[in-house]
């Protein structure tokens, strides 16, 4: 069974910046709110070790880059958490702006897929604003170079 959900939102940045700050892998702990760390695992490059905080417990991912296309599209995929799942990044220009799809693919097995297709909503919403939090750490520092965590203290 798969579950899928797509996001989008226009950040009013260059899409070379905004492609730059998701290519760091690292930097998803500094936009996703559950997210509490990821580091390179060292066993081969482009894979990392992603720690999610679960409110009561912590669970750990191994996040690969599948595929990187320099400012325009990043392909992840994610696996050792409650489930499988894929997340794939499409930036186009608009305006001088970057217009960021967001597509995700959740790979549930067993009962935890009746569970995911009931929370999925809720998920997606979580997911969006996460996007919401990216794209306000883009606008208003403009650059790479920024730690959010830092920023929405």
């Amino acid at each position: 069974m798969e579950l899928s959900f797509s996001n989008e939102v226009i950040i009013d940045c260059t899409v070379a910046r905004v492609y730059e700050f998701l290519r760091n892998v690292e930097n998803f702990s500094s936009w996703n709110y559950a997210v509490m760390t990821v580091e390179p695992t060292g066993d081969r490059k482009d894979t990392y070790r992603l720690t999610r905080d679960l409110v009561h417990s912590q669970e750990i991912e191994t996040i690969t880059v599948i595929e990187a296309r320099t400012d325009q599209f990043l392909h992840l995929q994610a696996a050792g958490g409650r489930f499988d799942y894929e997340s794939k990044y499409e930036l186009t220009t608009f305006e001088n702006k970057t217009i960021l799809a967001n597509h995700v693919i959740m790979k549930p097995s067993g009962a935890s897929g009746i569970l995911l297709k009931m929370l999925k909503g809720n998920i997606q919403r979580e997911v969006n604003n996460n996007l919401h939090v990216l794209k306000t750490l883009m606008e208003e520092n403009g650059s790479t170079n920024i730690n959010a965590k830092v920023c929405l203290k």
